[in-house]
């Protein structure tokens, strides 16, 4: 199966966590961009509009997260892979969590008299989109990974939207929920695909070897070799006259 490359993840998640620094540590001194966020705040809508975009808020999080869930684990029951849905859901988990306990007390940024940096809905949606698609990754194609990801990225979008448009949080609450979630769950599927990935011995002189497992042959000792077919005949070497 292939599997994303866990030097990918590791940048991203290093990318992510050291902006996702950089703006928190911006807003906790009060420096937010604020002429850039009221622009977007006024174009979602007169204040009438505030309870439909919070019903929208609440519709697309945690219903929708929990039906998403259900969806994943039971595909991965079919495909045997539920053991590695379940360590990514924990993933997401824990990025709600770091979003809730320690990013929120830590940046105390405020709106409407109410710790909002980064948003808990955005960060438990985000979390669970790049959670599953990763778990999915080595079962999915080429193209079911883009529709995934781009189905994902549309129900990332519209929450991050509902919040704002709810005036439960501005923008760069949204943003920030998504660093953290890339770092987060990038972060911890580098290490998950690093234990997963074929161990590595040395030999005496220091030189870096793979050991064999079942899942490559090629690798495999002499003995555990497949066997040919009976028709399977060694050519002879030409000799040069």
């Amino acid at each position: 199966m292939e599997r994303v490359q866990r030097r990918t993840l590791t940048v991203i998640a290093l990318l992510s966590l050291l902006s996702f620094v950089l703006l928190a540590a911006d807003l906790a001194q009060g420096h937010g961009v604020y002429g850039f966020e009221g622009p977007l705040l006024r174009s979602l809508g007169s204040p009438a509009s505030v309870d439909t975009w919070a019903e929208a808020a609440d519709l697309f999080a945690a219903p929708a997260i929990i039906g998403v869930l259900i969806i994943a684990f039971a595909f991965g029951v079919w495909r045997r892979c539920v053991v590695r849905v379940a360590v990514y859901a924990g993933f997401a988990a824990v990025a709600f969590l770091t979003s809730e306990y320690v990013a929120k007390p830590l940046v105390h940024e405020t709106y409407n008299h109410l710790l909002t940096f980064p948003s808990g809905n955005v960060t438990a949606v985000c979390a669970t989109v790049i959670a599953m698609w990763l778990a999915f990754y080595p079962l999915f194609g080429r193209w079911a990974r883009s529709v995934t990801l781009l189905l994902g990225a549309a129900w990332v979008l519209l929450i991050s939207v509902a919040v704002v448009g709810a005036e439960w949080h501005t923008p760069f609450d949204a943003l920030g929920s998504v660093l953290l979630s890339l770092a987060v769950i990038a972060g911890g599927g580098a290490v998950f695909e690093r234990v997963l990935s074929p161990r590595s011995a040395r030999t005496d002189d220091g030189e870096a070897v793979t050991v064999a497992t079942r899942d490559d042959p090629r690798r495999l000792p002499q003995a555990h070799q497949p066997a040919r077919p009976a028709s399977w005949r060694r050519r002879p070497a030409r000799v040069s006259p």
